[in-house]
């Protein structure tokens, strides 16, 4: 058996739009009276575990009316019935269930996501696994169009539970005129946009960090809620502290790591949970990272004695993993680990797994390519593979 440790996500994108592509010229050859409208991605799943490749819908104006008229028949009424119907992969008629390709591919992902066993990597490989198919929409529409096989009137969209992957499937021009629902959306981004910073901490905070996935702007609170910057940080920390909400603390941490500005109140904030027995370990395994990542590993070796090994690896390991690119961090820096190697050698071989190739490391910026070079010569061997890898996935020569 082949080990694979990275993913070629150009495969899996032209994968994707061969899909459609290959439906789409289906449903024309078997029904060739009917008028495609558009052809959906459906079906999407993930759940910190299994990751299933998405089924294909077409649609065409026969087959819809069909619907429609099932739909009638059953009571339902016919306003809006179309518009709730038209893009419901699961509803239409002509249906297309993955290939047992396409399904080895979502399992590579699924194989890859889980090597860590750190959910918030998994959560991160997902997500890229996801944004493959609005891209992969777009190609197979301009490829579609550009063999006559449908009209200009023909749409492609990746629909996932919460409509996130709707707008990145389509132009400005096409989300306005066939998804007005978004124009919601846009008012209420400039609605908060026009808040006084420190109010508008206040409206994002709870979905930001206890999400509900509810109501407008599913998904994007947090982000929201990092580009206010240092007017975020007291809110955040005070609920790391637990003193705001009853929960979201390992979130906050998480947000406070993007925002990386290392106040007293954060690193405080940060070190006590990180400490606190009674917060159990993913909230403490979480603050430790942010430590990390705001330049406060010191807090980290200073317990070592104290705190669980797994968690002391996992916030030393925070800066080198790829979850560091999310939000701003500091410069590539191997001084806290090999602190902690010199100091702590049991930790080796656990630092060593924690960071194994594959376990998706960090991305270099130019200027900390010459800092992975030199660490090319560490007398350890986890730093010599960590450089080497981020330098290839750079595309340095070595």
């Amino acid at each position: 058996m082949v080990t694979v440790t990275r993913i070629n996500w150009r495969r899996i994108e032209k994968a994707a739009a061969a899909q459609i592509v290959s439906a789409v010229r289906a449903v024309r050859a078997q029904h060739p009276g009917e008028h495609v409208y558009g052809a959906i991605f459906f079906g999407f799943y993930g759940d910190g575990e299994t990751i299933a490749w998405p089924g294909v819908a077409v649609g065409t104006v026969e087959s819809l009316a069909e619907v429609l008229a099932q739909y009638e028949a059953n009571g339902f009424q016919r306003e809006g019935l179309d518009a709730d119907l038209r893009w419901s992969g699961p509803d239409l008629t002509h249906t297309i269930d993955p290939s047992s390709a396409e399904q080895a591919l979502a399992e590579v992902v699924q194989s890859v996501a889980s090597r860590s066993g750190d959910f918030d990597e998994w959560e991160r490989v997902y997500e890229r696994f996801l944004l493959c198919f609005p891209a992969a929409a777009q190609r197979a529409r301009k490829k579609l169009f550009a063999t006559k096989m449908v009209d200009e009137e023909f749409l492609a969209i990746a629909f996932d539970e919460g409509g996130d992957l709707v707008p990145l499937s389509l132009t400005g021009a096409q989300l306005a005129r066939h998804f007005s629902q978004y124009g919601s959306n846009e008012a209420e981004r400039a609605r908060l946009a026009a808040l006084p910073v420190r109010q508008r901490v206040i409206e994002l905070l709870p979905e930001a960090v206890t999400p509900t996935h509810k109501g407008l702007l599913i998904g994007e609170h947090s982000g929201l809620l990092v580009d206010c910057g240092a007017a975020a940080v007291p809110a955040l920390a005070s609920v790391v502290r637990g003193e705001v909400l009853p929960a979201g603390d390992w979130r906050a941490a998480k947000l406070l790591a993007q925002i990386n500005i290392d106040t007293p109140e954060a690193i405080g904030a940060l070190d006590e949970l990180m400490r606190r027995v009674s917060a159990g370990n993913p909230s403490r395994a979480w603050a430790a990272r942010a430590l990390a990542r705001l330049g406060h590993s010191d807090l980290i070796l200073a317990r070592v004695s104290e705190l669980p090994t797994e968690l002391v690896v996992t916030g030393l390991a925070g800066p080198l993993r790829a979850s560091r690119d999310d939000g701003a961090h500091r410069p590539l820096d191997y001084a806290p680990l090999e602190l902690a190697l010199r100091e702590h050698p049991h930790l080796e071989s656990e630092l060593e797994k924690e960071l194994t190739p594959g376990s998706a490391f960090c991305a270099l910026d130019r200027d900390e390519i010459p800092i992975a070079r030199a660490a090319l010569d560490s007398p350890w061997p986890v730093i010599r593979t960590h450089a080497r890898i981020t330098l290839e996935d750079a595309g340095v020569k070595l």
